[in-house]
């Protein structure tokens, strides 16, 4: 059997930093209606790693990357594209297939697939994949199907978050969340590296606790004067607090067996860390100590899609993983699925970290001061 795994790996961070105090003086209230643990009896692994949190009204959230004016999903996710090319030191016609995951894409209705394929110049088919939050590691078992069937030889994976465009300003949930894009290159690697198994099941518990719509986007930032908003249902938290624990557990665990490995094998557990206290929940609940397990949440925040390759990518630049290590990817995506997949580290080809923002809480409507609205001019 062919081994497949990631040939490169690179990521981009957009030119804005929101920083807590763009908001202003903070609530003093807990956002997490429903799941405050500061007074209510901790129930499981979850409440007692959100504990710390619960009266936080930033969430442990320090900052976060948002896309300043000209930025736009494409423009991130050509240019994480670019960095896993020249890091794989292979040309874009070389490719021969572009798997796309936007949340959110530049314009409502269609994603960000063909886009990025015409204006990157790759080679084949294009085509998006829509599984929320754990899209990455969709992308990534859809592309080492597609390369171990022989039906593609390079499969080239962009994975974008713009969740600052979706989430209004004024929502709490902005505070836990920022804008990425990452990218990789799937192919054939060594005998015996790369993917050595995976488990997915269906998250369909949680539907119903994100609820999206489209509303008019005045920045003009978005394709057709409109923009998709994101918002949640009061009970997510409550929902969160029974199913993240199993998800974890049986996706990784199934992954391992098929594997034929064990926790104790395993030299990093790469988790999407959406919040401040995922990574110590993921150790917890896997019995592992934390320094496995991968954090970058106080950095970037939630950033979608592209949160379990950028853990990756920042993990191998730093040392935590190298060549030969087994490590579990492991992604959870409300309303879709969640996945752990088993890899071998191979020799995968690193583009360099993000650069440093340029733009400290600057050109970004902040809902401390709305803009009002423009006076009619009057002649005298």
């Amino acid at each position: 059997m062919t081994s497949v795994g990631m040939l490169s790996l690179a990521t981009y961070l957009p030119r804005g930093l929101r920083s807590n105090a763009w908001w202003g003086p903070s609530r003093t209230e807990s956002a997490w209606r429903g799941g405050r643990t500061g007074t209510a009896r901790i129930r499981n692994v979850f409440d007692a790693a959100m504990h710390a949190y619960s009266d936080d009204p930033f969430f442990g959230s320090v900052e976060r990357r948002v896309a300043t004016l000209g930025e736009t999903s494409v423009t991130m996710g050509v240019r994480a594209a670019r960095q896993a090319l020249a890091a794989a030191g292979i040309e874009a016609s070389e490719v021969d297939a572009l798997v796309s995951v936007s949340m959110f894409p530049d314009r409502v209705g269609a994603g960000d697939g063909g886009y990025l394929a015409n204006e990157l110049g790759t080679a084949g088919g294009a085509f998006n994949i829509e599984a929320t939050c754990s899209g990455s590691l969709s992308a990534l078992l859809t592309a080492c199907a597609l390369v171990r069937s022989g039906i593609k030889k390079r499969v080239l994976v962009v994975a974008t978050s713009m969740l600052s465009r979706a989430i209004d300003a004024d929502d709490v949930a902005a505070r836990l969340c920022g804008d990425a894009a990452a990218a990789f290159v799937v192919g054939e690697v060594d005998e015996g590296y790369g993917l050595l198994g995976a488990h997915t099941l269906h998250t369909g518990e949680t539907c119903g606790t994100w609820l999206m719509d489209t509303v008019e986007d005045p920045s003009g930032t978005t394709a057709g004067g409109r923009r998709i908003r994101l918002r949640v249902d009061p009970t997510i938290t409550h929902v969160l607090r029974h199913t993240a624990e199993p998800y974890l557990i049986r996706a990784s665990d199934g992954a391992l067996r098929a594997a034929g490995a064990s926790r104790d094998d395993v030299a990093a557990f790469v988790v999407n860390t959406p919040t401040a206290w995922h990574a110590d929940f993921s150790a917890r609940a896997l019995g592992v100590t934390p320094d496995k397990v991968v954090d970058t949440f106080p950095h970037v925040a939630n950033i979608g899609p592209a949160l379990m390759p950028f853990n990756a990518h920042t993990a191998a630049s730093r040392g935590r993983i190298t060549t030969g290590d087994l490590v579990v990817l492991y992604t959870f995506g409300g309303q879709a699925e969640a996945g752990a997949a088993v890899f071998r580290w191979s020799t995968t080809a690193l583009a360099p970290e993000p650069e440093p923002a340029t733009v400290i809480d600057a050109g970004l409507p902040s809902p401390r001061a709305p803009t009002p609205p423009k006076q009619p001019r009057r002649h005298p």
